[in-house]
């Protein structure tokens, strides 16, 4: 059963709280030059662009506020609201993101600062989907076998790759099953690896569907180069 709802009912959450000290850079991981913007400045300029997208809740380090509202001002990213600091985990930080929200927001998006290569295609997709199952993942089924193994690299186990995914986002859920969850887990307790899960984690049903193999997530300097080619196609 999905809720009646107008695709303006959408909220984005961003979590860019992230330093990214894998990139080898002094500037803070959302700021970092990306072509001819920082690399959130084209993150939010996909979700600008949706017209799926009404409002979008940006989190960053507390100490980035105000440069982050500088940066929504120049690249005129109206939907934002004011950005908010981030907590001291992921999940931390996305909750303090829903508490921003208006009331009007019926589902909630949540999407990687750090993934400036989204489309609208795949935008369009996670929402529509999210109101046929209520919980939507975006992610790529494994085509690689993938085995697990213990400290000193001996293979325990050889996982089915059928049944596996690589979790990207965006991730959209029902409002009322992300306020639920929050009510029953502590984001700032325990250590959940992505948003779903955290879902997962209160008993709703979670859908896997199909992502974006070029919404790749920058993490070190080769990502960098690679988003930057990417965004230049």
């Amino acid at each position: 059963m999905s809720p009646l709802t107008r695709p303006m009912d959408v909220a984005a959450i961003v979590p860019a709280a992230g330093i990214g000290r894998r990139l080898g850079t002094r500037i803070q991981k959302p700021f970092v030059p990306l072509g001819d913007r920082p690399l959130l400045a084209h993150t939010l300029g996909a979700l600008q662009s949706s017209p799926f997208i009404r409002w979008i809740a940006l989190v960053v380090e507390e100490s980035q506020r105000e440069r982050a509202t500088a940066l929504l001002k120049r690249y005129r990213i109206t939907k934002a609201l004011s950005p908010c600091g981030g907590g001291p985990s992921r999940a931390a930080s996305v909750a303090r993101g829903f508490a921003i929200l208006p009331s009007g927001a019926r589902w909630i998006l949540v999407h990687d600062g750090a993934r400036p290569c989204l489309n609208q295609r795949l935008i369009r997709k996670a929402v529509r989907l999210s109101l046929r199952y209520g919980a939507v993942a975006c992610g790529l089924p494994a085509a690689s076998t993938v085995k697990v193994a213990d400290p000193d690299a001996r293979v325990r186990l050889t996982l089915k790759r059928e049944s596996l995914w690589f979790v990207q986002t965006p991730q959209v859920f029902r409002r009322d099953w992300f306020a639920e969850t929050l009510r029953r887990v502590d984001p700032s307790g325990e250590a959940f690896p992505d948003d779903a899960a955290m879902v997962e984690s209160a008993g709703f049903p979670v859908r896997m569907i199909q992502g974006d193999p070029l919404n790749l997530k920058v993490t070190t300097k080769e990502d960098l180069w690679l988003a930057g080619a990417i965004l230049t196609k």
